[in-house]
C-alpha cells in the first residue's frame, strides 16, 4: 500500500514539473523576467526540501544579482545559477564568472534548470575547471534528477514536497491551469457538501428574518458587489460547469442548494450586520473550512464563482 501511494505522490510531482517546465520554456521565448526571477525561490525552497540543503536567495540580499550564482548555502559549501539556458556555452561562462571569484567560498557549484531533463552538457570542461571539482552529471540539477531522489525519501517527506510544490506552481501558473484537477475536486467536493447540509425542507415565512428585507438601494449594491464577485472571477466558469457536470447537477440538486444558501446567507448576514460583501466572503471562507481540509488560493476563486453563480440564480442573497 505504501508503495502505490509513493507512487501516486511521484506522478502528481511529475505532472506538475511537466507543466512547470512547459510554462517556463513560453516565458523564455516571451522574455518573462518576473517568471525567472520567481523560479529562483521556487528552486531554492524545493531543493531545501529535497536535499537537506539551506539555502538563500543571494539576488534579493544583494543590490545587484550575482555574477555567476543566485542561490547560496555557505554551510555546505553549494552555489546554485538557476537558469533556463541550458547550453555548454552557458555552462562555460558561468564556470569562467564563478572559478577564481567565489571558488573560495563554495566548494561546490551547480546549476538548476526547470526543464524535465537537460541536455548534453558539451564534455568535462576540464580546460576551464582549472582544478575545481565541477561534474556535469552530478552537478546539474532538472526535474528528473529531483524526482529520482524524492523516489528514496520516507512516503511523509514525498508528500510534504508534494504539497510544496503545489502551493509554490499553483500562483505561478494560474493560467495555465496548474492544479485544475484539484481544483475540480474542491468544487464537487463543495457542491456534495452543499447538498448533503441543505435544510430539508425550503425556510416559512415565519423562519425569514424581516430585518433583512433589504431597501431598494442597499439592494443594488449587493447585487453590484455579486455581479463583481462573478466577473472577476468567470475565468472558474468552465470548472464550474464540469464539476456541476460530473456531480449530475439537476433540479432537485438545485432545489438543495438554493435551500442551503437561504438559510446560510440569513445566518451570514446578520453576523455581518446586513453587509452582503462581508457575508459572502466569510461563507466562502466558512464553507471551504467545513468541506476540505487544505484550502488554496485556486479552490477560494473557484468557489467564489460557484457561489456567485448560485446566488443570481436563485436570488436568495442578499434578500431571502
Amino acid at each position: 500500500m505504501a508503495a502505490l501511494k509513493s507512487q501516486e505522490t511521484l506522478e502528481k510531482l511529475k505532472e506538475w514539473f511537466a507543466r512547470f517546465t512547459h510554462s517556463m520554456a513560453g516565458n523564455k521565448a516571451l522574455k518573462h523576467q518576473d517568471a525567472n526571477i520567481r523560479v529562483e525561490y521556487f528552486f531554492r525552497d524545493l531543493c531545501n526540501a529535497v536535499y537537506g540543503w539551506n539555502l538563500v536567495n543571494e539576488n534579493a540580499m544583494m543590490s545587484t544579482d550575482q555574477d555567476s550564482y543566485d542561490l547560496s548555502d555557505p554551510v555546505h559549501g553549494i552555489a546554485i545559477q538557476v537558469t533556463v539556458t541550458t547550453t555548454p556555452a552557458k555552462i562555460r561562462k558561468t564556470l569562467k564568472s564563478f572559478i577564481g571569484t567565489h571558488d573560495d567560498s563554495f566548494t561546490s557549484l551547480k546549476f538548476a534548470y526547470p526543464v524535465m531533463q537537460c541536455p548534453g552538457s558539451g564534455g568535462s570542461h576540464e580546460k576551464t575547471l582549472n582544478g575545481f571539482d565541477f561534474d556535469p552529471k552530478r552537478d546539474r540539477i532538472d526535474f528528473n534528477s529531483i524526482l529520482k531522489k524524492v523516489a528514496d525519501l520516507p512516503l511523509v517527506h514525498q508528500n510534504a514536497i508534494l504539497d510544496l510544490v503545489a502551493d509554490q506552481l499553483e500562483p505561478l501558473g494560474r493560467a495555465l491551469q496548474f492544479g485544475t484537477d484539484d481544483v475540480l475536486d474542491t468544487l464537487i467536493g463543495t457542491i456534495k457538501y452543499m447538498t448533503l447540509t441543505a435544510p430539508k425542507n425550503e425556510l416559512s415565512a415565519t423562519e425569514k428574518d424581516p430585518d433583512y428585507a433589504l431597501k431598494k438601494e442597499r439592494l443594488t449594491d449587493h447585487i453590484a458587489y455579486l455581479e463583481q464577485q462573478y466577473t472577476i472571477h468567470t475565468t472558474e466558469y468552465a470548472a464550474v460547469a464540469q464539476a456541476r457536470e460530473a456531480f449530475g447537477y439537476d433540479q432537485v440538486v438545485a432545489a438543495k442548494i438554493q435551500a442551503w444558501l437561504k438559510g446560510e446567507s440569513i445566518s451570514f448576514l446578520r453576523k455581518h450586520s446586513g453587509n452582503a460583501g462581508e457575508a459572502f466572503d466569510a461563507l466562502v471562507d466558512d464553507l471551504l473550512q467545513k468541506a476540505h481540509q487544505k484550502v488554496r488560493s485556486a479552490d477560494k476563486s473557484a468557489v467564489r464563482f460557484l457561489l456567485a453563480d448560485e446566488f443570481m440564480r436563485c436570488n436568495v442573497f442578499p434578500n431571502p
